[in-house]
């Protein structure tokens, strides 16, 4: 599938596109070496399920500079899971050929919380109770998360300036599938809410989460009925990000952060959640109708 790359200007750093970059090298190249470097830092967020660590991390020489953004961890280090936590000191080799992953993991534990604009997060389970917490949605409205109960709510985060069709793209274009997936039926689709949340505050006010709305609701829900897209204060948005395990770091014009995709049902509590960008639209529109009770 092709996807829309965004115009807008590119506000991550010049160390995440420095990655991207090397891995598309690599990854053209007829025997590709793999390139080793050291990393450490601190971890910021422990995800079993996708098999990632999220790290607040120091420049990284040669590469990148310091920035907090999530890694794979190979296979042979998923032992480290039943191990590590947020603030735990890290340190580990950061291997590139057609992919990255982290290999040769040690870490020590630390319950000091640095000031680098991170905090030690936690990965909501399924029954957790999600609070009510208020953005404002692409109509200039007030939403609040308890307003929802009573039908299931799917979202995610995104930002309107996401330059990688890998991230916020992506992951928008697959809402617009799981819409299609619902419409396909009546009852189901009556029953649908989808939200999108901003993590730039900053610039995506109102009129610039409708506009990037639009380009992605279509026909399929054009008065916004269905799928909202919201944000709200830099501390509202936080809270948000906070309970839902979404690392990001904006520091010197950059915004780095993880994937997280949530079903809370219609109980208002945490029903599935996925992280990443791997999973499948259909597979999700089928836990949302399932989620609905239908």
């Amino acid at each position: 599938m092709n996807f829309p790359v965004s115009s807008r200007h590119l506000v991550y750093g010049s160390g995440l596109f420095a990655l991207f970059l090397l891995l598309s090298l690599t990854a053209c190249s007829s025997a590709p070496a793999a390139k080793r470097y050291e990393l450490e830092g601190r971890v910021v967020a422990v995800d079993p399920a996708a098999r990632q660590l999220t790290i607040a991390h120091q420049d990284i020489p040669g590469l990148m500079k310091g920035m907090t953004m999530p890694f794979t961890v190979s296979k042979s280090s998923s032992w480290i899971f039943q191990a590590i936590a947020p603030g735990d000191h890290i340190r580990a080799t950061l291997v590139l050929s057609d992919h990255a992953e982290l290999q040769d993991i040690s870490f020590t534990q630390h319950s000091d919380t640095e000031s680098d604009g991170t905090s030690a997060l936690r990965i909501p389970q399924p029954g957790d109770e999600v609070p009510d917490f208020t953005l404002i949605n692409q109509s200039g409205k007030t939403i609040h998360f308890h307003q929802f109960r009573g039908k299931p709510l799917l979202l995610t985060f995104i930002y309107t300036r996401c330059p990688f069709p890998e991230y916020c793209v992506r992951t928008s274009n697959n809402f617009s599938q799981v819409m299609q997936q619902l419409q396909k039926d009546p009852k189901a689709f009556s029953r649908a809410q989808l939200l999108s949340i901003s993590i730039d505050p900053e610039n995506d006010k109102p009129a610039v989460l409708r506009s990037y709305g639009e380009h992605y609701v279509g026909r399929v829900d054009p008065n916004f009925t269905h799928w909202e897209f919201a944000s709200g204060s830099p501390q509202q948005v936080r809270q948000a990000t906070d309970f839902f395990g979404l690392a990001y770091n904006q520091k010197d014009g950059q915004i780095v952060h993880g994937l997280r995709t949530v079903l809370i049902g219609k109980d208002g509590k945490v029903a599935k959640v996925y992280s990443g960008n791997d999973w499948k639209p259909d597979e999700v529109a089928a836990d949302f109708i399932a989620a609905t009770g239908a």
